[in-house]
């Protein structure tokens, strides 16, 4: 029977757990950058959001130069629109607002459009 080598197993152990380390520091920084899970070159971007409900929201996005609104729940995610034309000025104020603010400028132009499609019903 072979003698193990215990020194040996050592260095592979802590050879092994330094690479993890390493990858795990790569990933975190990858992520900060963008490079994962980014914002696929620039060409997808969320311009605003909307609470509607507990889990739900209702999300502006832009992909390309098309603007979509996109409703999200837990476990579901649906196109509710897409914009014939973009809303002009949100990128920039989607820089310096979250988006999850209720007083945002998307939340009041999404305010907006929902009451003057309510009273064009009636």
């Amino acid at each position: 029977m072979p003698s193990v080598d215990i020194t040996g197993m050592a260095r592979v152990i802590v050879g092994l757990v330094v690479v993890l380390v390493l990858i795990a520091l790569l990933m975190v920084a990858l992520r900060r950058m963008g490079g994962v899970g980014g914002s696929a070159n620039g060409q997808m971007r969320v311009l605003g959001a909307l609470s509607v409900g507990q889990r739900e929201k209702v999300v502006l996005v832009k992909v390309g130069s098309t603007q979509l609104l996109v409703g999200v729940a837990p476990g579901r995610v649906q196109t509710l629109h897409v914009l014939d034309e973009p809303l002009e000025g949100l990128e920039a104020e989607a820089t310096r607002a979250a988006p999850d603010m209720q007083g945002s400028p998307f939340a009041e132009r999404l305010r907006r459009m929902m009451q003057q499609h309510h009273h064009e019903k009636k």
